[in-house]
């Protein structure tokens, strides 16, 4: 069974926390656990930005477990990367880990019901985190949970599950990597 740190970075916090690792973990079929929250490091911090270099802080989440498959990040910061003025995720495919924003996803929240909308923002791009983390790419479909999103929009309008395609993808990476065994 896989094994996924969830590291809150920050300010996080809330009662959406609990309900997000267990959707976490009833999605992946994983081991889920909870650190205690860590301040992002010093060096990360841009003073004329007023921001966090997610590409650092995506590394250094590995340094807080080596004994898990992989480390996620949900920070509660601004941040910002090369890419990106505006950053919902940023991935570590060196250290296998990955950063949320939390911050990013609490803009615009709507409805009746606006912390099940930022759950769902949330679950959406660790879903889509952890896939990339696994060997999955992006997908050109709108709908699948790996479409990158352009903005909140395009984050809400797609779904919470693989595409056939990506469904397709990851058997064969599991398959590839021993994790999954056909019977003889």
């Amino acid at each position: 069974m896989r094994r996924i740190l969830v590291v809150p970075m920050g300010r996080v916090f809330g009662p959406w926390l609990e309900r997000f690792l267990q959707e976490l973990s009833d999605f992946w079929r994983a081991q889920v656990e909870l650190t205690q929250p860590v301040s992002p490091p010093a060096a990360a911090f841009h003073p004329r930005l007023r921001k966090f270099f997610a590409p650092y802080l995506a590394d250094f989440l590995r340094s807080l477990s080596r004994e898990v498959d992989f480390v996620l990040g949900v920070c509660g910061e601004e941040l910002y990367s090369p890419r990106s003025p505006m950053v919902f995720t940023e991935i570590s495919f060196s250290a296998r880990s990955a950063l949320v924003s939390a911050r990013n996803l609490q803009e615009f929240l709507f409805g009746p019901e606006p912390e099940s909308l930022f759950v769902d923002r949330l679950r959406k791009e660790a879903i889509r985190a952890l896939g990339h983390l696994l060997g999955l790419g992006s997908c050109p479909n709108p709908r699948c949970v790996m479409h990158p999103p352009s903005s909140l929009m395009e984050l809400d309008l797609k779904g919470t599950e693989f595409c056939p395609e990506c469904q397709m993808r990851l058997r064969l990476v599991q398959v590839l990597r021993g994790e999954v065994r056909f019977p003889s």
